[in-house]
């Protein structure tokens, strides 16, 4: 009797080997037959369609050639502050005039300081006015090629490769701010690796924006090298302009 019933549980033992074997070769086969969807994220790089923008030079040309002008004629009026400046010296320290022209001269001072500083706040919220416009362009073609592909989300990534070759700086004091900023520009990129073949719309998006807007299209063919890290203003040295 006991022989039967350990004949029974070997065979039902055998039965349950058997059936998991089964279940575990066909999920096997079915991982294998396993087809990856479509990425739902995108990827545009911002700064190279910026940069590939003819909008942007000719707008912000524009303006510095407005504000300059503007600029250069308030300095008509610092001449006459430091004409004024002259002035005092021949004029007795406490007498009636010499406090006089002092307070004209601080006035005028003050007015055109002030006068300049408005300049410059107009010629700032003008070229962020400009940016705007066409950061927003990307944005909507950002959108719309996303949405058309079936993307839930687009990232702004920098596609540049790393520096190969170091730029010569004028003073040997600023290659440690280089590489300090390099350094941190690299490791703070939001996007680490990605398949270009897949999610990078940045082409896309860029012959979108030529094709809506012509006059955006550079006549030259703009090649946008490994962005520069800023080195440390109290060095000295200013951006390298890509």
């Amino acid at each position: 009797m006991k022989s039967k019933w350990m004949m029974a549980f070997a065979a039902a033992a055998c039965g349950l080997v058997c059936v998991f074997s089964v279940i575990a070769q066909q999920e096997t086969e079915t991982t294998k037959k396993t087809v990856m969807r479509p990425a739902s994220v995108g990827l545009v790089d911002v700064g190279y369609i910026m940069s590939q923008n003819a909008t942007i030079d000719t707008q912000m040309a524009a303006l510095n050639e407005k504000y300059s002008k503007l600029l250069q004629e308030s300095m008509k009026e610092r001449q006459e502050i430091v004409k004024m400046r002259e002035l005092l010296t021949t004029y007795e320290r406490n007498s009636e005039k010499y406090r006089e022209t002092e307070q004209q001269m601080l006035a005028r001072t003050g007015e055109l300081e002030s006068k300049q500083l408005m300049l410059i706040k107009q010629a700032t919220e003008e070229r962020v006015r400009v940016f705007n416009s066409v950061y927003s362009t990307i944005l909507a073609q950002a959108e719309r090629v996303g949405s058309h592909f079936g993307m839930s989300i687009v990232l702004n990534y920098d596609r540049s490769k790393l520096l190969e070759e170091v730029p010569l700086l004028p003073n040997p004091q600023q290659y440690e701010a280089f590489f300090a900023q390099y350094a941190q520009a690299v490791g703070t990129r939001p996007v680490v690796w990605a398949n270009d073949r897949s999610v990078d719309l940045t082409t896309i998006v860029l012959t979108e924006i030529q094709k809506a807007d012509p006059s955006s299209i550079r006549k030259t063919n703009t090649t946008v090298k490994a962005k520069t890290a800023q080195t440390n203003a109290a060095v000295g040295t200013n951006a390298a302009a890509q």
